[in-house]
């Protein structure tokens, strides 16, 4: 998704692009088995929402960059309507902040298709490419099937790789095997927000799932079928906690009326685990356990153009990598 935005955004800026997939765009990662929510916030509510986020983040965060992505999200996200039927509310007004993932990404796909953006799937990159004075000069990987060699000269790269939630079991996450951390740190990058990666969800035992909003209305239990106190926007500690005591199971009970109907809508397979156990989780009880998501959400990194490129030794396998030449 955001490799797919960020295409979008240099070509309408007139670059010419080259998106390069380790998968194939539009099925591959986490947003495409996942239902992505956006931070979609009107003009006048921005400060209010903002300042939450501030305290949340115990004063980390930047009020300048939380206000340029809450614009940025209102200016992009309608450009899509030609590309994706965005669901509409009770007065007929698009919703914009939650997505169906599958549908999203073949709408990105089709819409860098349309503008022009040249895509390479099934090809990870390996390395990036360096000029003589230290600045990146392109990428360099290989594709399959076949393991050819590929390589792009290009006057910027942008790293937009996902993280390291590889080894979770979280249903898309195989290919988050942070290679762009990797690249970016040994091209001299900075990484920023790493203090914010204990970031897990609430699935079903024994699945892959990652589709945790009807987990809002959850009731959850001991072994003994005890309730826990375990609710309100933060569940992860308590059941943290209650999970290192014993076995957790939830019931989803309390999930309303229309929720439960939209539910195979706006997340299809959030229910398909339970068809194959022969499970009603709205009346009966399921084991629950949490998923670690790695660093897969609101990490990145800071432009290391301040900083001199570092002259790795010839022992150095980094260094190594990043030494080989971009041609004049």
């Amino acid at each position: 998704m955001a490799g797919a935005w960020a295409a979008i955004g240099a070509r309408r800026a007139g670059a010419s692009v080259v998106l390069v997939e380790k998968g194939w765009l539009g099925t591959s990662g986490v947003t495409a088995t996942a239902g992505p929510g956006h931070w979609w916030v009107a003009p006048d509510d921005r400060p209010e929402a903002i300042a939450r986020r501030l305290a949340q983040s115990g004063g980390l965060n930047d009020p300048g960059w939380m206000a340029r992505i809450l614009q940025t999200t209102w200016e992009s996200l309608p450009t899509l309507a030609d590309v994706y039927a965005f669901p509409r509310d009770d007065q007929g007004l698009p919703r914009y902040r939650a997505l169906r993932g599958p549908e999203y990404m073949r709408a990105l796909r089709r819409r860098l298709e349309g503008i022009g953006v040249t895509i390479i799937d099934h090809a990870a990159a390996q390395e990036l490419l360096r000029h003589s004075d230290g600045s990146i000069g392109g990428s360099a990987g290989t594709r399959l099937p076949g393991h050819a060699p590929w390589r792009i000269e290009a006057g910027a790269v942008v790293l937009a790789t996902g993280g390291t939630a590889f080894r979770s079991r979280l249903l898309g996450s195989w290919n988050n095997t942070g290679d762009g951390y990797l690249m970016a740190a040994e091209a001299g990058a900075q990484l920023s927000g790493m203090e914010f990666t204990a970031v897990y969800c609430v699935a079903p035992a024994r699945t892959t799932m990652t589709r945790s909003m009807s987990f809002a209305f959850a009731t959850y239990h001991d072994e003994a079928g005890q309730v826990l106190p375990i609710g309100g926007p933060d569940i992860t500690r308590p059941l943290a906690q209650a999970l290192m005591r014993g076995r957790v199971f939830a019931d989803l009970a309390r999930t309303p009326a229309d929720i439960r109907a939209h539910v195979p809508t706006i997340s299809p397979n959030f229910l398909l685990p339970f068809r194959r156990w022969g499970i009603d989780p709205y009346r009966q009880k399921f084991e629950v356990t949490l998923h670690g998501e790695g660093t897969i959400r609101g990490i990145g990194c800071q432009s290391a153009s301040k900083r001199p490129p570092r002259s790795a030794p010839k022992s150095d396998p980094f260094g190594a990598r990043l030494s080989r030449p971009v041609a004049a």
